[in-house]
């Protein structure tokens, strides 16, 4: 199985990945940022100097999903219930 290692050139390594991954074109470069509470690191821009990251946000869980459906759902019976004239 290949093996892609980053390391720098006092042979420090930084990180290894197995599997599927992309080998770094030309050189590496590397930001030191402070990820924002909620947000995943999506890429980085390189069309601009100098570099940014660009985040996302985090994806919901399934029970956060779950949770958030039911919340709809509950509203959608009250909205139900009010038209019907009947209590939930």
């Amino acid at each position: 199985m290949n093996t892609l290692i980053i390391y720098d050139n006092k042979g420090n390594v930084y990180l290894t990945m197995s599997g599927t991954y992309l080998v770094p074109q030309g050189g590496v470069q590397y930001l030191e940022v402070e990820i924002p509470e909620g947000k995943i690191l999506k890429n980085i821009d390189v069309t601009v100097n100098p570099n940014v990251p660009i985040y996302e946000d985090i994806p919901l869980t399934e029970i956060e999903v779950l949770k958030k459906r039911i919340e709809e759902q509950d509203a959608a019976l009250v909205e139900l219930a009010s038209l019907v004239g009947g209590t939930v």
